[in-house]
């Protein structure tokens, strides 16, 4: 289930009728709709080191410079530019080769897409589950007692 671009939660019409994109790739017309469950471990296995480069240029502090920045994008595209098309190609159903042999902007388009639809699941949901998950399983607290 996506969230919507303005960052809020998906109203219950969303949520049966998901929302989708539609972006132009290699002279189709893609309708990228949120990840489906089925093809959230194939996603995640095909893109796990991007999302460490990823998870690095998300922490580069604030003024960091545009170099900076530029430099890690561009190993990014460079070193994982095969797991980035293996990732997009479950997102939309392909093989990876024809993702790959799409131009650059079609590929960032694309990447924008599936990462809108998607963004509200991996950074809120995800936190809120695995709270919940923590909280039900942490032992209990025992209760302090005060010594008067």
């Amino acid at each position: 289930m996506a969230g919507r671009d303005d960052g809020t939660a998906p109203t219950g019409d969303e949520v049966l009728n998901p929302p989708t994109r539609s972006v132009r790739f290699r002279n189709e017309l893609l309708q990228v709709q949120p990840l489906r469950l089925e093809q959230l471990g194939p996603f995640i296995t095909a893109c796990r080191t991007t999302i460490g480069r990823i998870a690095m240029i998300a922490g580069l502090p604030e003024g960091a410079g545009a170099v900076d920045v530029g430099a890690i994008v561009l190993d990014l595209l460079e070193q994982d530019g095969n797991e980035i098309a293996a990732a997009l190609a479950v997102a939309v159903d392909r093989e990876p080769q024809w993702v790959a042999g799409g131009s650059l902007e079609e590929v960032v388009q694309l990447l924008e897409a599936v990462a809108g639809l998607n963004k509200d699941f991996f950074a809120r949901r995800l936190r809120m589950m695995v709270g919940a998950i923590r909280e039900a399983v942490a032992p209990p607290t025992p209760p302090t007692s005060s010594s008067t």
